[in-house]
């Protein structure tokens, strides 16, 4: 029945997206969060070119997307609270590159660039926008920068000082995982993994308004799956919400 429904919201999204446009890079202009459901429920469903077709215009995406907010809240006096703000799509658009293989070094650049603006930490509320710090991490490892365990450091502190259950079942699981990218450990990474398919049974999948392929693919734990063989950890994970094609060397081979 799950398989069902994922492909039945797949077909719908999809044939309602490209209706009138041309090709899909048009149809995701300003709507990349259907966009995303259709190329994670296409990897959910084993059509793995279909996906990365996707992904690719979502790589183009969603930083133009989150630039566009960015703008809005950040270009001018008085600047808008740092929670909510554009650092989800920012983190969807590496996610994005990292399923598409495509461009993962200039979109974390714009993804780090944007979230380490010196006036950032001077935002209101910059205590509880943790996506900021979980942004700064992931593309501080990206990046093979120095700055990792800083950003790691900033995360937990926040999160353990204002973060809800909530927070601390997703980014203790993030921790984890980055850390043991830094220290080359594969129990950590794995770990870290782990914590977000619990994260994503527990908080996502049980949702009353998660729509289908939101239940049935864990997308932190399959993005930072993405990561962890795009850095070079030879690993694999069998489970029902990581689409198979994560574990297959033709589609993310491990390199380094």
């Amino acid at each position: 029945m799950t398989r069902q429904n994922v492909r039945t919201l797949v077909t719908d999204e999809r044939e309602q997206l490209l209706d009138g446009k041309d090709g899909i890079e048009a149809a995701v202009v300003t709507r990349p969060n259907r966009a995303q459901a259709v190329a994670v429920g296409l990897l959910a469903l084993g059509d793995v070119d279909g996906a990365s077709d996707w992904f690719r215009a979502l790589t183009e995406e969603w930083p133009i997307y989150a630039n566009s907010k960015w703008d809005s809240k950040y270009e001018e006096e008085p600047r808008s609270p740092a929670s909510p703000g554009p650092w989800s799509d920012y983190v969807d658009g590496l996610f994005a590159a990292l399923l598409a293989r495509q461009n993962v070094e200039d979109t974390t650049e714009t993804v780090y660039a944007r979230t380490t603006e010196p006036f950032v930490d001077e935002l209101d509320k910059r205590e509880f926008a943790h996506r900021i710090d979980l942004a700064r991490s992931l593309s501080s490892v990206v990046l093979d920068n120095d700055t990792a365990e800083q950003h790691l450091e900033t995360l937990e502190q926040n999160v353990a000082e204002h973060g809800s259950d909530w927070d601390r079942a997703r980014y203790d699981a993030y921790t984890r995982f980055v850390r043991g990218l830094l220290t080359d450990s594969k129990s950590d990474v794995l770990a870290g993994i782990e914590g977000l398919l619990e994260f994503h049974r527990d908080h996502v999948a049980s949702a009353r308004d998660a729509d289908p392929v939101q239940k049935a693919v864990a997308l932190d734990a399959t993005a930072m799956l993405a990561l962890a063989r795009c850095k070079g950890m030879s690993i694999t994970v069998d489970h029902e919400a990581i689409p198979d094609a994560l574990n297959d060397d033709e589609y993310y081979p491990v390199e380094g």
